[in-house]
């Protein structure tokens, strides 16, 4: 399903977004890139603390960086996975972004449950389509 990114913007409501990246200039780059968009984001530092405020939260979409301490972004996905499955509910959209572009490393995210695999740099005519295909697809 192919979104307009202005679909975001022009939805009316807002997007919740879990940041789950340790790298504090990536945290200001993404949220510099949606800092005009109708969007919440909540940083998380790690994998760790990412699936504790994933499981305590309500958020419409996942960014997830795949190489962080405490807990990596594979680790971290299954088990935002399980805790979905185990309850019922819809399976969030998990966006990972990665400066690993191996074909394995695409593999092994989306075997973990990620929804779409993204290498850095990442262009901000790219990342905001991603955005608004996936948070439109979560909209009734």
């Amino acid at each position: 399903m192919k979104v307009d990114p202005n679909t975001v913007a022009n939805s009316g409501s807002l997007v919740r977004i879990l940041l789950i990246d340790d790298n504090v200039d990536n945290q200001l780059l993404f949220q510099a890139y949606l800092k005009k968009l109708p969007c919440q984001v909540e940083i998380a530092e790690n994998g760790a603390i990412g699936v504790e405020k994933f499981t305590s939260g309500n958020f419409d979409l996942v960014i997830m960086d795949m190489e962080m301490p405490v807990m990596d972004g594979h680790t971290a996905t299954r088990l935002i996975r399980k805790w979905e499955k185990d309850r019922g509910r819809e399976l969030t959209p998990i966006v990972v972004l990665t400066a690993n572009t191996l074909s394995e490393m695409a593999q092994m995210s989306l075997a973990a449950g990620c929804t779409v695999h993204m290498t850095k740099p990442i262009q901000k005519a790219k990342f905001i389509a991603i955005i608004a295909q996936y948070a439109g697809s979560r909209e009734s």
